[in-house]
């Protein structure tokens, strides 16, 4: 009586693991709701830091008044980028950062890994597509000589 439960209990068992497995193979399939690698190559413009409009003065930069007029990203086909900010620094004309180096894209999230600024590496979200498409970056804030920890970048496609 013994063996018949033990057998009936390793069958029971057998079935649900099978069936799990079932289950986690079709739902590894391909999946049309889910997050498709996103086209991101083109040019994008700086629109807004921290959710404001540009120019935008960068906070906590110490007695430096810096401030942001535009910016740029290009993302290249061979996975490489290009971005760089200009504005104001102290009332002169500069350019305020740039930066160049690699990324790589999984679904609708990019990492950029700079070649210019060692160690340097941040992430981007993908919105949109085509004309309509835009990337949400967040930066260290020492990128633009801050002391705030961190900013919030939107850049739509430009082309």
């Amino acid at each position: 009586m013994q063996s018949k439960k033990r057998l009936s209990a390793v069958r029971l068992a057998t079935a649900a693991m099978t069936a799990a497995l079932v289950a986690l193979a079709a739902a590894c399939g391909s999946d049309s709701t889910g997050p498709s690698r996103a086209n991101v190559t083109g040019s994008y413009a700086l629109t807004a830091v921290n959710g404001a409009s540009l120019p935008y003065t960068v906070p906590n930069t110490g007695e430096d008044v810096e401030i942001v007029n535009d910016g740029t990203i290009t993302l290249s086909a061979d996975s490489t980028y290009a971005a760089s900010a200009n504005g104001t620094l102290n009332g002169s004309g500069s350019t305020l950062v740039t930066d160049a180096g690699t990324y790589s894209v999984s679904g609708t999230q990019v990492t950029f890994t700079s070649t210019a600024i060692p160690g340097a590496h941040y992430t981007a979200n993908v919105a949109g597509s085509g004309a309509s498409q835009s990337l949400t970056a967040t930066i260290a804030g020492a990128f633009v000589g801050s002391s705030d920890l961190s900013f919030t970048l939107l850049f739509d496609k430009s082309s």
